[in-house]
């Protein structure tokens, strides 16, 4: 990717765009545009709702959420909300923060063998919370799960770094790199099979003499589509952790300045995490959640398509596999045994399994258990692969049969890490930087 004056375009400032921009920005010879379509997120401007615990209030900070975006989870199902992060950092400034990297064999069987080395380049920090700051969910799993402990969450000092502050604070005055927010990119210039540049939802043009597509596994194959790149396999593949939540009806309100995810349990392809109040409301303060998610599923018949209108059109085709609903049904089995331990009982007066009302008791047996998980399994917000590497993109990140365009981000996974995906995609993204390098 190494050429004298390399005009590059980066569309989109999440957890691979910031790291691509920061990256190629470094070469002199290299003048990148980093464009995204949400706000700023600049040194010294930084909202307190996105540094602090709570990352309910992060998501509530205007601008910061892309709410346009619907998606079908299972088959029959009503189309959902499907919040996706927006402006510099992405999804980083209004996730959980849980920083998990993944199984190692699993990268290795990729043929990632560099992955190890690769981390050691990443720039986000990891810390663990202070006891303190665990809420009243984390310590019942805490003291009722063996695999269970304190997590690692994407913080320096008590405070969220997102992939904007770790990867774009350190570059902004690089007179090489120009950042573009509020921009949105409608679509990709091709000059026959070549990228050359973007249009802004605005009608500028913008040229380039290389296009990275770096705006998440939803966006990314809808702007290609949009664009009208024919890659076969554009959209299809997506893959995201299937999970189901169990509302906890607390005997004391929990502190919502705590933490709202302090810890996390994993039990083989199971992912237990727990959220100690929904929100700073005296509702929200009154309720917790445990969370089930299947961290490895099989399935993958999820799709991307686009409407008439250009949006992204969302089938995640989540229970598609016969597997995955015998799994998630024993993982929820599992977490109704778990909420039924001393710890728990302690702390929660009814378990609820719908914002209706219906409590737990109706799982009675395994036929109404798989019907609800049937029924109420939603995701984890980890979409991934509509752009995978092997079928639409090749080892580089390059997209097949097209000249000066590339993707970036978790969209060409070859298959969804067992793992929360903002860290692996960050990993990704250097692995992907360090080969245009070469």
């Amino acid at each position: 990717m190494r050429e004298t004056g390399t005009r590059t375009i980066v569309i989109g400032a999440g957890s691979g765009g910031c790291v691509a921009a920061a990256r190629l920005s470094e070469q002199e010879q290299h003048r990148v545009t980093l464009v995204e379509a949400g706000p700023d997120l600049a040194p010294g401007e930084v909202l307190p709702a996105i540094d602090g615990p709570d990352y309910l209030a992060a998501m509530a900070v205007p601008g910061r959420v892309d709410t346009d975006v619907h998606a079908t989870r299972v088959q029959g199902g009503d189309p959902r909300p499907y919040p996706l992060g927006r402006g510099l950092g992405g999804s980083s400034a209004i996730n959980g923060m849980v920083a998990a990297r993944g199984d190692a064999a699993r990268y290795r069987s990729w043929g990632w063998h560099d992955a190890a080395e690769t981390w050691e380049r990443v720039a986000v920090p990891v810390e663990r919370p202070a006891a303190s700051e665990l809420g009243a969910v984390d310590r019942a799993l805490l003291d009722a799960e063996a695999g269970a402990e304190p997590a690692l969450l994407t913080r320096r000092d008590g405070r969220r770094v997102t992939s904007a502050e770790a990867y774009l604070w350190p570059a902004r005055e690089r007179s090489n790199l120009e950042i573009l927010t509020d921009s949105a990119v409608t679509r990709i210039v091709l000059d026959g099979r070549r990228a050359v540049g973007v249009v802004l939802d605005d009608g500028t043009e913008l040229a380039a003499d290389r296009v990275v597509v770096a705006a998440g596994a939803i966006h990314t194959p809808a702007l290609l589509l949009r664009s009208g790149v024919d890659t076969p396999g554009i959209g299809t593949g997506l893959q995201d952790h299937p999970a189901v939540a169990f509302t906890l009806a607390l005997h004391e309100p929990d502190d919502p300045s705590r933490l709202v995810t302090g810890a996390v349990a994993d039990r083989g392809t199971i992912q237990l995490l727990p959220m100690n109040h929904l929100g700073s409301s005296p509702d929200g303060a009154s309720h917790g959640m445990l969370m089930a998610a299947l961290m490895s599923p099989h399935g993958r018949a999820g799709t991307v398509t686009v409407a008439p209108d250009g949006a992204p059109q969302v089938d995640e085709a989540l229970l598609a596999d016969p597997r995955d609903v015998a799994e998630l049904v024993r993982a929820a089995r599992e977490t109704l045994d778990l909420l039924r331990t001393p710890s728990f009982a302690a702390l929660v007066s009814t378990v609820y399994i719908d914002d209706h009302g219906t409590t737990a008791d109706v799982l009675a047996d395994d036929v109404a258990l798989e019907t609800w998980v049937r029924s109420a399994t939603g995701a984890y917000l980890h979409a991934t692969s509509t752009c995978a590497m092997g079928t639409v993109v090749d080892a580089d990140g390059a997209v097949a049969g097209h000249q000066g365009l590339f993707v970036c981000d978790a969209s060409v996974f070859p298959a969804i890490p067992d793992a929360n995906t903002h860290l692996p995609t960050v990993m990704l993204a250097e692995r992907l930087c360090a080969r245009w390098a070469r």
